[in-house]
């Protein structure tokens, strides 16, 4: 979650995940992990803008991106 930001650079993870959870999805902050069950349609109704490559390592360890959102 801390590699989606919004368009001026600050962290969207608290938004994104109170909208997963409130399109049905449940967020494993400790596992990392986005799951549901059944099929569902999610509409988040975001923007991709484009992503940062100088975001440095995720926390495995390897290069990662940051991608930036406006939200609608």
């Amino acid at each position: 979650m801390r590699s989606v930001r919004r368009a001026d650079g600050t962290p969207a993870g608290r938004r994104l995940t109170t909208a997963l959870r409130a399109s049905g999805l449940v967020y494993d902050a400790r596992n990392r992990r986005v799951s549901c069950r059944g099929r569902r349609e999610i509409d988040l109704s975001w923007s991709y803008l484009g992503a940062d490559d100088r975001a440095g390592p995720n926390y495995t360890g390897q290069a990662a991106v940051d991608s930036y959102y406006a939200f609608g």
